[in-house]
C-alpha cells in the first residue's frame, strides 16, 4: 500500500514537472529551458527535478513522450466516440478529430520544440516511432493505404497550419475541409 502511494506520488511529481518545463518552453522559447528554471517554475529543489530527470535531454525527451501520450489520449477518445464504430476508417477519422482537438498549449510547445529538431535529432526518436506506428494503423483501418495516407497527410497539413499558424483555415472553410477528409473515410470505394 506504502508503495502504491509513493509510486502515484512520484508519477504526480514528475507530471507536475513535465508541465512545469512545459510552460518555461511555452513563456520563454528552448532556449530559457534550463533545470534551474524548471525546478524554479516547479517550485521544487534542482535535487528534486534531477531525482526525476538526471539531465536536459531526458526532460526533454519526456516532454515530447508527454505530448504523444496526450495526443493517444484525444485519439483514443475520438476513436471511442465514433459515430460509426466497428466499419471501416474509424481509425482515420478519429485521427482527424484528434488533430482538431489537440490542446492550444501543446500546439504552442511543439511549435518552440520543433525549433531544436535539426540540432537533436534523437530527442524526436519517439515521435518517429509513434509515426510509424501510425502509419502501420492505416494498414488496418479497414480503408485503402494510399487514400488513408492522403488524408492523414491533409489532417497533419490542417495540424502543422495551426502549429505555426500558417495558411490556417477560417470557418466555414475548415469545417467543409474536415467534412470532406471525414467523408472519404466512408465512400464506397474506400475499401481495399
Amino acid at each position: 500500500m506504502a508503495d502504491t502511494k509513493r509510486s502515484k506520488s512520484r508519477s504526480a511529481t514528475r507530471e507536475a514537472l513535465l508541465r512545469a518545463a512545459s510552460q518555461v518552453v511555452i513563456d520563454k522559447g528552448v532556449e530559457a529551458l534550463t533545470l534551474d528554471a524548471v525546478a524554479q517554475q516547479a517550485g521544487v529543489s534542482k535535487g528534486g527535478l534531477l531525482y526525476h530527470f538526471p539531465n536536459k535531454d531526458a526532460l526533454m525527451t519526456s516532454m515530447v513522450e508527454q505530448l504523444i501520450q496526450d495526443f493517444e489520449a484525444v485519439l483514443q477518445t475520438e476513436f471511442d466516440q465514433d459515430d460509426a464504430p466497428g466499419t471501416p476508417g474509424q481509425w482515420v477519422r478519429a485521427y482527424i478529430r484528434a488533430t482538431l482537438r489537440f490542446s492550444k498549449q501543446s500546439l504552442a510547445l511543439v511549435a518552440r520544440l520543433s525549433s531544436i529538431a535539426a540540432n537533436s535529432p534523437d530527442l524526436f526518436e519517439s515521435a518517429k516511432v509513434y509515426e510509424q506506428q501510425s502509419r502501420q494503423r492505416i494498414e488496418t483501418s479497414g480503408i485503402d493505404p494510399i487514400k488513408a495516407t492522403i488524408i492523414l497527410l491533409a489532417a497533419d497539413g490542417l495540424w502543422l497550419s495551426e502549429v505555426f499558424q500558417v495558411g490556417t483555415l477560417e470557418e466555414p472553410q475548415l469545417t467543409q475541409v474536415v467534412e470532406t477528409l471525414l467523408a472519404m473515410t466512408r465512400s464506397p470505394e474506400s475499401a481495399s
